[in-house]
C-alpha cells in the first residue's frame, strides 16, 4: 500500500490543491462522523452512458462516498445510498436538494427503514448544497490528475482510485490525519498502539561483536534503521541479524517471583520451635514409662 501512494502522489506536485469542502451558514456540519451527510448528483462526460456520478460527502469527516449510475432517477439514488452505508456506516441525517429523485415516497420508506431522517436545502439557494457541491469540484479534479495514469482502466477503477486518494491521503484542513481516520475515530487507537517490533542484533564495526537487541524500525535493500539507546541509526543491513535467542525475564521480576516463592515456603513449613514444641506435647501426652 505504500508503494502505491507513493505513485499516486509523487507525479503531481500540486495536491495542496485539495482542500476540505467549504463550510457555509446554510450547510450546517455535524459534530460527528454519522450525523449529517449531503447528497447530490454531478455529470462526469468520460464516463460515458455511466456519466451521472451520485456522491455523498459527510459534512464532519469529509468522507466521501461515489457511485456511476446511467440516470439520476430514484432508483439509482437509493442504489448509491446502499453502497454508501456499506462504505461509511449510517448516518443520523442526510440533506439533498428538493430535486424530483429525491422528493419521492420509495426515498421517503427507504430512509425510514434505515432510520435515516431526511433534509431538504432552501429552495433555489445555490450555497445550500455547497458541501457537496466543492466534495463534485475536488472529485474531478483527482480523477482528471489520475486520467493519464489510468489509461485502459475501467471507470469503476478510476473512481475507486479517486474515492481512495481522497478518503485515504488527504489531510483536510485543521486536522492532521487523513480523512478517513477522523470518519472512524476508532481506527485512530489503532493507530496509536505500539504494534510488535522485530528485534535484532548489531555488530559494532569498530569493537567488531554483536550487540543489542535492538527494535527494527526499518530495512530495505542494503540498510537498516533500528532503535538503540542512544537513539536511531542506520546501519548496512548486513550488520543486521535477528536476534533469535528465547527472550530474558527482567531480573525484577524474577527478584519479585523468588521472593513471593520464599514467603510462600515460610507459611508453609513450620518452624524449629514450633516443630520442638509439638515433640514435647507428643511425650507428655503419652504414656510414662519411668519407674519410681
Amino acid at each position: 500500500m505504500p508503494t502505491e501512494a507513493r505513485e499516486i502522489v509523487e507525479p503531481y506536485d500540486d495536491w495542496h490543491a485539495l482542500a476540505a469542502p467549504l463550510l457555509a451558514r446554510v450547510n450546517p456540519i455535524g459534530l460527528r462522523a454519522l450525523e449529517i451527510w449531503q447528497t447530490d448528483v454531478t455529470q462526469v462526460a468520460e464516463f460515458g452512458w455511466l456519466k451521472y456520478v451520485h456522491l455523498t460527502v459527510n459534512t464532519y469527516s469529509s468522507a466521501m462516498w461515489a457511485s456511476a449510475h446511467n440516470g439520476g432517477k430514484t432508483c439509482d439514488v437509493i442504489a448509491h445510498w446502499r453502497q454508501a452505508f456499506a462504505v461509511l456506516g449510517i448516518p443520523s441525517a442526510v440533506k439533498t436538494d428538493n430535486g424530483p429523485a429525491y422528493a419521492t415516497q420509495k426515498v421517503r420508506q427507504f430512509l425510514q427503514l434505515w432510520g435515516v431522517s431526511h433534509k431538504f436545502g432552501i429552495p433555489h439557494s445555490l450555497t445550500g448544497q455547497a458541501i457537496v457541491e466543492h466534495a463534485h469540484g475536488n472529485l474531478k479534479w483527482v480523477l482528471h490528475k489520475q486520467k493519464r495514469g489510468m489509461q485502459g482502466e475501467t471507470l469503476h477503477s478510476q473512481l475507486a482510485k479517486a474515492l481512495y486518494t481522497i478518503n485515504h491521503l488527504t489531510v483536510p484542513q485543521n486536522s492532521n490525519n487523513p480523512v478517513i481516520l477522523n470518519h472512524h475515530p476508532s481506527l485512530q487507537a489503532l493507530d496509536e498502539m505500539h504494534q510488535p517490533q522485530a528485534k535484532v542484533r548489531v555488530r559494532n564495526l569498530v569493537t567488531k561483536q554483536w550487540e543489542g537487541p535492538y527494535y527494527l524500525i526499518a530495512s530495505g535493500r542494503g540498510y537498516a534503521c533500528v532503535s538503540t539507546d542512544t537513539g536511531v541509526c542506520w546501519v548496512p543491513a548486513k550488520c543486521v541479524h535477528p536476534d533469535l535467542r528465547p527472550q530474558r525475564e527482567n531480573p525484577a521480576d524474577r527478584k519479585a517471583g523468588d521472593r513471593d516463592q520464599n514467603e510462600s515456603h515460610q507459611v508453609n513449613e513450620p518452624s524449629s520451635d514450633d516443630s520442638d514444641a509439638d515433640d514435647a506435647s507428643e511425650h507428655s501426652d503419652g504414656p510414662s514409662t519411668s519407674r519410681h
